[in-house]
């Protein structure tokens, strides 16, 4: 608004590692999607410069950061946000959808994670400003490889979230 320039930088990193499968064999080497549980880390940093409305300034709470909080629950022109999932599938083989002939769960799957974070005003601050944390665990169902759904159940100290969403949190 009134030209004023503003920017968002951001750096983020995602670390994927395959574990034994917990309830299942783990599918053949020769299938093009085997099922595989995972232990998943994200961590990821976000700051200001310039002036920017407030709704662009980097937030956590929700489907994605801090779980365990209502959506945008923290917002400040500095974030970090660490993430840590155990992803494994409870049936990997599927089921027709009822009433359709079209569609199809491919998998199901549970996951619990864990989120902390903070915001700040300015990025150095960050390093002193007040940890936020939740656990949770989620329930995550695939239509098809590339259609991942998901149900989160986030606790933290103001409470139990539930969110949903499309695609992995991270």
């Amino acid at each position: 608004s009134g030209w004023d320039l503003g920017s968002i930088f951001a750096v983020h990193g995602t670390k994927i590692l395959p574990l034994p499968p917990l309830f299942h064999e783990g599918g053949d080497s020769q299938e093009e999607n085997p099922p595989t549980d995972t232990l998943a880390f994200h961590l990821q940093t976000r700051t200001t410069a310039g002036d920017l409305p407030f709704y662009a300034l980097p937030m956590l709470g929700g489907s994605r950061t801090l779980r365990g909080h209502v959506a945008g629950r923290f917002r400040d022109r500095s974030a970090w946000h660490a993430s840590a999932e155990y992803r494994f599938w409870v049936l990997t083989r599927g089921f027709p959808i009822p009433f359709t002939n079209s569609l199809r769960v491919e998998r199901v799957g549970l996951a619990f994670f864990a989120d902390a974070g903070s915001v700040a005003d300015d990025w150095p601050d960050l390093f002193s400003s007040e940890v936020q944390a939740g656990i949770g665990v989620g329930l995550r169902f695939t239509l098809e490889r590339d259609a991942p759904f998901r149900v989160d159940v986030g606790f933290s100290g103001e409470g139990v979230q539930v969110t949903a969403g499309f695609g992995l949190s991270f």
